[in-house]
């Protein structure tokens, strides 16, 4: 599978085609159930792409999914929070590192990254009405819980 079968003709440049090839066939890859491989295609993937460019944070999701398939969840989060450190504002990246974080008892950072998250839903210039809600709700869906673990001093 290359990214020209799949994205619309004329519209994207050659070279931008060529930079995410290798995102699409980790993609494929990461769907067959072969994260080792999809790991390594996104890894070649980033060095496509500049820092803080759309397209890196887009890579740095892929393999923070990759990093939760294979059960490497410290991974997982470090990939999401250097999206994040290098300008990311799509939500989800936020909600995952909420998600993770919850899971890993760090409720405080937890809520942290579930705040930024809701603040980007407004921010992001790509997100549609029905996206801002439907994150809008996870993200108070984990605020909740991430509120049922905390003392209520910190609440």
């Amino acid at each position: 599978m290359n990214a020209r079968e799949l994205l619309p003709r004329g519209k994207i440049s050659e070279e931008t085609l060529q930079a995410l090839n290798p995102v699409f066939e980790g993609e494929q890859l990461s769907k067959e159930g072969r994260y080792q491989e999809a790991e390594t295609k996104h890894l070649e993937a980033l060095n496509n792409f500049p820092p803080r460019s759309p397209g890196r944070f887009l890579v740095y999701n892929k393999l923070g999914i990759v990093y939760e398939r294979l059960n490497r969840i410290e991974r997982a989060i470090e990939v999401y929070e250097k999206a994040v450190s290098e300008g990311a504002i799509t939500p989800f990246t936020y909600q995952r590192l909420g998600y993770l974080l919850l899971k890993n008892n760090r409720f405080l950072e937890a809520m942290s990254y579930c705040e930024k998250g809701l603040s980007s839903l407004k921010r992001s210039p790509h997100i549609n009405l029905a996206q801002e809600i439907y994150f809008w709700f996870l993200f108070q869906n984990l605020k909740r819980k991430i509120k049922s673990h905390l003392p209520d001093s910190l609440q």
